[in-house]
């Protein structure tokens, strides 16, 4: 059957149609394919060799088809969206977050497209409430410094004492070094206190690298810390509730709490600021909500956008140097280190007075996850908070999560109060014993008892940990308060017992004559 006169004319009006979307398939073949937003986060195959690279990431630069359920989770891009992973996550945080025993908690979950996760747990009550982010602030001082480099008026390998030369800092420190941890400053170090020690050259955590970089920030800025990051970080990134200086910029605040003998206290505890201070804004003080954090991490899946290039962000992550403690580096503000499969995982953890947060990052997945909680409990408080971080993480890439064992941390603070309690009555023994009118042990003895013990107990914090005691008393304030609660009875104790010794020395003669002389005038 021979075509009509319409037709013909339909089927030529369709050629330059199928031309087109001809073309369009060949072009889309030849074309590269798309970058991905997260590409600055990813090992590139120039990076093998640099001394930072894992053998698990150059095998996962070479064969990146590895399976990820080795590690317990799903294959990257099938993890859980939406109401699975609510559901998911929603149940297992009904169960986790009243085992962890923290008063308060917020949760996020975060790709390069949006928020897929949030919620507030306990008194926090709101996406906008602020904690202290503790350690998670290095990497916004990171971004800081990386932004100065960026617009060429800070180099990484220059003397940090060019930027703050008032400071008196070594010139083998360099900005590189202060951003990977290597200058060698002690780990309970203040900034007015920081010395280079012997392990300068290798990975030393020390808060006082941040905080000098804090200080290069302003002096190359000529803005406060705070002002620089609300005009340069927390603006650009939408981080409306953030803050770096003190108080929280009108936001509202998640109330810090203290462990005082395994029992949460919102006692109102400030962190005392200045170079003398371990730790401030740029090491461990900024205030940061959920909402901030997650914008904060999104930044980070987009390769920079709104605060960084993709350069500054890729040597972030890559120019970094080998935790010689174990199988993790360190570098501008985090920890990576790769999975059982070999994924690449960014992370860092925070933890101050009042306040304990972790934030991962697997760009391998364009996946962001932050923890936030308004407690710190040194003993156990703090491991269950982790481990229900895990327990997120692990979820959102569709693994499996442990729930914290509440009765272990329950069983861990009973046990403590019982030796504190102890302690506390043995130190007070001496002094009944005193009161009681017993006989003394001894000169040599009761010195020691009395004197040199409860002096050298004030010395243990800076003898055992290498840590100031005020600094004990703001972290561990149930232990400091039976420290000095000893301390105090053992002194007591001494004081009586002179007391005592002094009531009942006997009269010499030539005072007895002066009494009697006294006696017969009357």
């Amino acid at each position: 059957m021979t075509a009509s006169r319409e037709e013909r004319r339909r089927a030529l009006r369709e050629v330059p149609r199928a031309a087109a979307l001809v073309a369009s398939l060949v072009l889309a073949l030849l074309s590269p394919c798309a970058a991905r937003a997260d590409e600055a986060l990813l090992p590139a195959p120039d990076d093998i060799g640099d001394p930072g690279l894992s053998e698990e990431e150059v095998a996962w630069i070479e064969e990146p088809e590895l399976d990820p359920t080795d590690s317990g989770a799903t294959a990257p891009g099938l993890e859980p969206d939406g109401a699975e992973l609510a559901g998911l996550l929603d149940g297992y945080l009904d169960e986790a977050f009243p085992a962890c025993g923290m008063p308060g908690a917020a949760v996020a979950v975060v790709d390069a497209d949006g928020v897929r996760y949030l919620r507030c747990l306990g008194d926090v009550t709101g996406a906008d409430q602020t904690f202290l982010v503790g350690s998670l602030s290095k990497s916004m001082t990171a971004v800081a410094v990386m932004q100065l480099v960026d617009a060429g008026l800070v180099s990484l390998d220059d003397p940090a004492g060019a930027y703050a030369p008032e400071l008196g800092v070594p010139g083998s420190v360099t900005v590189r070094d202060l951003l990977n941890q290597t200058s060698g400053f002690g780990y309970y170090e203040s900034l007015a206190e920081a010395s280079v020690g012997e392990s300068a050259g290798t990975f030393s955590y020390a808060n006082a690298n941040y905080d000098l970089l804090g200080r290069i920030v302003e002096d190359v800025s000529g803005q406060s810390f705070d002002a620089y990051l609300r005009e340069h970080v927390f603006g650009p990134l939408g981080m409306d509730d953030a803050s770096a200086g003190s108080g929280s910029g009108g936001a509202p605040q998640a109330p810090g709490h203290r462990s005082w003998f395994g029992a949460y206290v919102a006692d109102g505890f400030e962190h005392e600021g200045g170079d003398d201070a371990w730790g401030g804004p740029s090491s461990g003080y900024v205030r940061a909500s959920i909402d901030d954090m997650a914008s904060y991490l999104r930044m980070y899946l987009y390769s920079g956008e709104g605060a960084l290039s993709p350069d500054a962000l890729h040597q972030m992550v890559f120019s970094r140097v080998p935790d010689p403690s174990g199988d993790t580096y360190y570098g501008m503000g985090w920890t990576t280190f790769a999975w059982d499969d070999g994924e690449l995982v960014m992370s860092h953890d925070g933890q101050v007075e009042n306040y304990v947060a972790r934030m991962c990052i697997i760009p391998g997945r364009s996946l962001g996850v932050v923890v936030l909680a308004d407690g710190n409990d040194e003993f156990g408080g703090n491991e269950a908070f982790f481990s229900l971080a895990d327990g997120v993480t692990s979820i959102a890439v569709g693994g499996a999560a442990d729930v914290p064992d509440g009765s272990a941390l329950l069983a861990e603070h009973a046990l403590y109060n019982v030796v504190y309690l102890v302690c506390v009555c043995a130190a007070a023994a001496p002094l009944a014993c005193a009161l009681r009118g017993r006989r003394s042990l001894g000169a040599a003895w009761e010195v020691a008892l009395h004197v040199v013990l409860p002096a050298s107990l004030l010395f243990l914090p800076r003898m055992e940990l290498g840590m100031r005691l005020r600094d004990f008393c703001d972290f561990y304030p149930d232990q400091a308060l039976v420290l000095l609660a000893c301390c105090g009875l053992l002194l007591a104790g001494g004081v009586v017992r002179a007391a005592f010794i002094a009531l009942k020395r006997p009269v010499s003669a030539s005072r007895a004559a002066r009494m009697r002389s006294f006696e017969r005038d009357e």
